[in-house]
């Protein structure tokens, strides 16, 4: 055999070497991966999908997240209490499938590779319970951030700046972990997760707050009540404005505290009145039904609304009752007087006598004496059925022609036919259940002549 025979048989027989070779190699990674084949950065090149679950298993069970604000640590966890949970299996059957054995050598030699991620499965209710506990612990020992503010002192509105803290807020706290998680990454920087103040004195909102505040604190109010006034001034002004969460604010307390003192001086409901009665001169006659108050919720929200327009303004006090006189009188110069002492009642009619009549009114030795006060007319009523506990403790019935009412007890002006005599002292043996008896025939001119609302004076 000539050498040129042997050559050929030569290299022939090392090609089927190695064919053998790069076969058995290909045969080999029939059942692993290839060379430069990896799974979220861990390597498994020659692992079958077995022991690539496993290395896998292994690498992220034990991995560590750091949570830093620049170079300082804040906390160090795991994934299981992150609540993220991974599932190799799927990932690992699709990546052997795609790769082809006979490829060996040029992922070998670092020509082509093979490489795979795996979404992160994340239970979001323990990442947040998590980040919650986290955030409550660290920002119990760092500063707050505060929002711009602004307030009005003796010398006129006050500006203070925004604080810039370094307390984490949980809900950016947790999209930065879960955004880490999803880019593989084992470190968190928390320096974007910073609770920053809402409102800043750059801000365009502060600004038109401020502008506006200046502008409400320079109006002229007042709140009338009938012929009265009383003035809002700068100080009442500079202590009911105010700016709290973006907002321009207009103290409540404040404007009732306001409104309760002109009602505390104004109101006459359940106020004693000094009265010029017909025999006895001046008297003091204790509060009743009849009078007026300040409706102070009512004209508290008008007086706010009105602060907060911007404009000088007026507010019409709002009040409940009756009796006020423009002229500012309580009582006026039309009622019915009760004069219990001398058992006598008169009618004045725009200050002029109109009729008068003895009466007889409560027995006071039964605990029914007539109550005294201030009273009005509230109703009228013509063949009226009065009901009540007698004198001798028996429920009664008493029908009369004439019924009007003047306080909330039962007490009321009405004819008693009943009765034998009217005036001297005749009330202390055979006086009423508490109402006034009147002569049947004075009380249906008495119940002409008086309107609904008159006030009723009994002293």
């Amino acid at each position: 055999m000539n050498s040129k025979n042997k050559l050929t048989i030569g290299i022939a027989a090392v090609a089927v070497v190695l064919v053998g070779i790069y076969s058995g190699v290909a045969i080999h990674y029939g059942q692993r991966y290839l060379p430069h084949t990896t799974v979220l950065g861990v390597k498994i090149s020659g692992q079958t999908q077995s022991e690539a679950n496993q290395t896998l298993k292994k690498r992220f069970s034990s991995l560590k997240y750091q949570i830093k604000d620049g170079k300082k640590t804040v906390a160090t966890t795991s994934g299981t209490k992150l609540g993220i949970r991974r599932s190799f299996t799927k990932t690992l059957s699709t990546l052997a499938k795609q790769q082809n054995q006979w490829a060996w050598l040029g992922h070998a030699l670092g020509l082509s590779g093979s490489s795979a991620k795996v979404d992160p499965v994340i239970n979001t209710k323990q990442l947040h319970a998590y980040t919650k506990a986290l955030t409550t612990k660290v920002n119990a020992k760092r500063k707050a951030s505060k929002d711009a503010n602004m307030s009005f002192n003796k010398s006129g509105l006050q500006v203070t700046k925004e604080v810039y803290g370094n307390q984490l807020d949980v809900d950016k706290l947790n999209q930065t972990i879960v955004s880490a998680i999803r880019d593989d990454q084992q470190t968190v920087q928390v320096n974007q997760t910073y609770i920053k103040p809402a409102v800043t004195t750059k801000s365009d909102k502060f600004i038109q707050a401020k502008t506006k505040l200046q502008q409400l604190a320079k109006e002229s109010g007042k709140v009338t009540v009938e012929n009265h006034s009383e003035n809002i001034t700068k100080s009442d002004l500079y202590q009911w404005l105010g700016y709290n969460n973006g907002e321009i604010t207009v103290d409540e307390t404040g404007v009732k505290n306001f409104v309760k003192a002109m009602g505390d001086k104004y109101d006459t409901n359940g106020k004693e009145r000094t009265f010029n009665s017909t025999k006895r001169g001046t008297v003091k006659v204790p509060g009743g039904t009849y009078g007026w108050s300040i409706q102070q919720n009512a004209t508290t929200q008008d007086v706010i609304s009105r602060v907060k327009a911007g404009k000088d303004f007026t507010v019409k006090a709002t009040t409940a009752g009756s009796g006020y006189h423009a002229d500012g009188t309580d009582i006026g110069n039309t009622y019915v007087e009760v004069d219990l002492k001398n058992q006598h009642e008169y009618y004045y009619k725009d200050g002029k006598l109109t009729l008068d009549s003895d009466i007889v009114s409560g027995k006071p030795s039964a605990g029914d004496s007539t109550p005294v006060g201030v009273n009005f007319v509230w109703s009228k009523q013509q063949d009226a059925t009065l009901r009540g506990i007698g004198q001798t403790g028996k429920d009664y019935a008493t029908k009369v022609k004439y019924w009007m009412p003047i306080d909330y007890t039962g007490v009321g002006l009405h004819d008693a036919s009943w009765q034998p005599k009217f005036g001297g002292d005749w009330y202390l043996s055979h006086g009423s259940n508490g109402c006034i008896n009147n002569p049947p025939d004075f009380m249906t001119k008495l119940y002409a002549a008086v309107d609904l609302g008159t006030p009723v004076i009994v002293f």
